[in-house]
């Protein structure tokens, strides 16, 4: 039986889980107003950023427990991991979202565990086990058969420029993990997340103001509330839960509790979006779900 420790933690996991589940619903119901995927990202981190901008302030200002005298090349580095994190994996999956469903884009953004494993083999020159080879061809065979049926029988127009993008968003984000792990797995993870991501919503806004006009932000109330909803319980407590989650329980555990993440979006993409799911679709998702869990 868990601790108490430990059913919060399950519990933060979940909640995160369920969070990131509902980005997707959000995006595709604002767009149903007409809004471009850098105006709602430009949106949702205006939000979340000004939540870690606060967070980021209060503990180093106000309770001085945060030291941000970081070395040039830390800098640099939560410059390149803001950069691939949540401005250009956000933006490339917020792009890709216009033209594919959210439970299909939900599961090509799932592969990125794959990716961090291929990832981590090509830096440190790992060969490959048997096993997770296996696990690949689960992933990208369930990813075949949620794509092929909408290639072959109705294609609408960018699907597949849209999976692609989509792709490129986890390619992008497990890069950012890897970045992650790799040089602040020893250190305070929130601190190092609350700092990448207020530079990240900087960067977004940076390229809003650069490329679009500020009228673009007046848009239908509803536009507004789904945003707000995106910024707080998609983004910041998602991103709050999951390292609290992973302090308690494990990243193992973790991992496997956040497997319920694209079954939820699925749910939600029916009986909100009121998209069709085929027996296609649901087999696609069961190998993709257990070939992640090999590969983790």
């Amino acid at each position: 039986m868990l601790e108490p420790s430990g059913r919060l933690g399950v519990i933060l996991t979940l909640t995160a889980a369920v969070g990131f589940a509902l980005k997707t619903i959000l995006a595709k119901l604002a767009y149903r107003h007409g809004i471009d995927p850098l105006t709602l990202l430009t949106l949702r981190l205006t939000v979340a950023g000004s939540v870690f901008a606060s967070v980021l302030f209060y503990n180093v200002a106000v309770k001085k427990i945060w030291d941000l005298r970081f070395s040039a090349r830390q800098w640099l580095t939560i410059l390149a991991l803001a950069f691939f994190g949540y401005y250009l994996s956000a933006l490339l999956d917020f792009m890709g979202l216009v033209t594919v469903d959210a439970n299909l884009g939900r599961m090509i953004l799932f592969l990125y565990p794959t990716l961090v494993v291929l990832i981590n083999a090509f830096i440190a020159g790992q060969k490959v086990r048997a096993h997770v080879w296996a696990a690949l061809v689960l992933c990208y065979g369930g990813v075949a058969l949620m794509v092929l049926p909408n290639l072959v029988l109705s294609p609408g127009p960018g699907f597949a420029k849209g999976c692609l993008l989509i792709f490129s968003s986890a390619v992008a984000y497990a890069g950012y993990l890897v970045g992650v792990d790799r040089f602040f797995l020893t250190s305070n993870v929130v601190r190092f997340i609350t700092v990448i991501l207020t530079i990240s919503s900087l960067l977004v806004l940076v390229h809003f103001f650069a490329v679009r006009d500020p009228g673009l932000l007046v848009l239908p109330g509803e536009v507004y509330w789904l945003a707000l909803l995106m910024g707080v319980f998609s983004t910041v407590i998602p991103c709050y839960a999951i390292s609290a989650g992973i302090a308690m329980i494990g990243a193992s555990r973790a991992s496997a509790i956040s497997m319920i993440g694209p079954v939820v979006t699925l749910l939600m993409s029916v009986m909100i979006l009121g998209e069709s799911v085929g027996p296609l679709q649901i087999v696609g998702m069961v190998l993709i779900i257990v070939g992640v869990s090999r590969v983790r």
